[in-house]
């Protein structure tokens, strides 16, 4: 059954009235004022900028919810930490940080799904410190049920603490399943009994371990694409690389995900928008109009992957790209070049989709307190 704007609109706007889970006092949506947290209907994405970790906390438009990722890393080759600080300081660890954010936005001390795109300490090093706070009722990997199969470059000691979290959460009523490649709404609203909103809202799962969706290769990261509406948004963790098929012949990994994508409004960059990752295939295939990117290392922010990024070359059309932080050095490299009137400020990135999915906002939020003061606003159309 096909739904009209206006019908939606008018719909998803009377249950807005109803009542908001979060939400803070605000003055409105401009700049200087108070992010007005999340309402009914919206689909909110919070990529939370740490300086050590990839965060993503998700409200779904029936109130559902997901932490995609939480990392914290140790420990950074000299200068890292001083041209990317941890943010809002070193005080905590990432996930301390991440897990005070979120209750910033939510009353309930329960999540509704976790999921760990796979076992680097930068993006689950910090989960077990939100679970001080919040319990989790839906648990994914990239690998159960086996876990630690593959194991490249994984911290011990970080997955050790984990796997010791995790049996006993699963002991208490988490319930745990294999991410299943290809499967529609595997993770699916959860407080939507009528159905209203899962008429325009889906979450593809793309690829784990090199299985994608219709095609069998080889990697790590878990990746997947939400739709809402007209509005679509792609994650896959640190998915790069090149890789040789059953026929012997090497091929690029990312290019075929790309394919399996197809054009989206928002893309979470590729391994932090390192240098081996968000080749030119691929953004030709996602070609977004806005690209959220963590980094913790400078090297992340890189003049070869955003110019791939903004090449009309690769395709045409407006777009932005949202870092957490810019080093002082790459703000006036960019500068030389002419790159950084694409840039939003730095900060927490907030896409916000309206009811329906026809627009989005971008709010870049401060991320050196917890105020949750707004720094900048950018409008998009679906």
């Amino acid at each position: 059954m096909k739904f009209s704007r206006r019908e939606f609109l008018v719909d998803s706007l009377a249950a807005a009235a109803a009542g908001a889970v979060g939400g803070c006092a605000t003055c409105g949506n401009a700049v200087g004022c108070t992010y007005p947290g999340w309402k009914p209907g919206e689909l909110d994405i919070h990529f939370i900028h740490t300086g050590t970790s990839e965060n993503t906390f998700m409200i779904f438009p029936d109130g559902t919810t997901m932490l995609l990722d939480c990392g914290h890393v140790k420990k950074r080759k000299p200068g890292y930490a001083e041209a990317l600080p941890p943010m809002p300081s070193g005080e905590r660890r990432a996930g301390e940080w991440v897990g005070r954010y979120i209750k910033r936005l939510i009353p309930q001390r329960e999540i509704d799904y976790l999921m760990v795109s796979h076992w680097h300490s930068d993006h689950f090093a910090g989960i077990t410190d939100v679970a001080e706070s919040f319990r989790f009722l839906n648990y994914y990997d990239h690998q159960y049920p086996n876990v630690g199969k593959y194991r490249h470059d994984v911290d011990d000691a970080d997955f050790d603490v984990f796997q010791k979290w995790l049996e006993p959460a699963v002991k208490a009523g988490m319930k745990r399943e294999p991410f299943k490649v290809g499967a529609k709404n595997q993770i699916c609203l959860q407080h939507d009994p009528t159905g209203y909103y899962r008429r325009v809202f889906e979450i593809r799962n793309l690829a784990a371990n090199g299985v994608m969706w219709d095609v069998n290769e080889n990697p790590l990261s878990a990746a997947i694409r939400i739709r809402y509406g007209d509005f679509t948004y792609f994650t896959g963790g640190d998915l790069e690389g090149d890789f040789v098929g059953a026929d012997g012949k090497k091929f690029s990994y990312e290019e075929r995900v790309g394919d399996v994508v197809g054009p989206v409004c928002v893309c979470k960059t590729n391994h932090h928008a390192f240098f081996p990752s968000m080749r030119d295939a691929f953004v030709k295939s996602v070609r977004p109009q806005l690209f959220l990117s963590s980094a913790w290392s400078p090297n992340q922010q890189n003049v070869v992957t955003l110019t791939r990024m903004l090449s009309r070359e690769n395709y045409e059309g407006e777009r932005f790209v949202a870092y957490g932080a810019i080093p002082d050095f790459r703000v006036r490299q960019f500068e030389k070049l002419g790159l950084t009137r694409y840039l939003t400020p730095p900060g927490h990135a907030v896409v916000k989709v309206v009811p329906g999915g026809f627009a989005f906002k971008l709010y870049t939020l401060s991320a050196e307190d917890e105020s949750m003061r707004i720094v900048g606003v950018t409008d998009f159309t679906c």
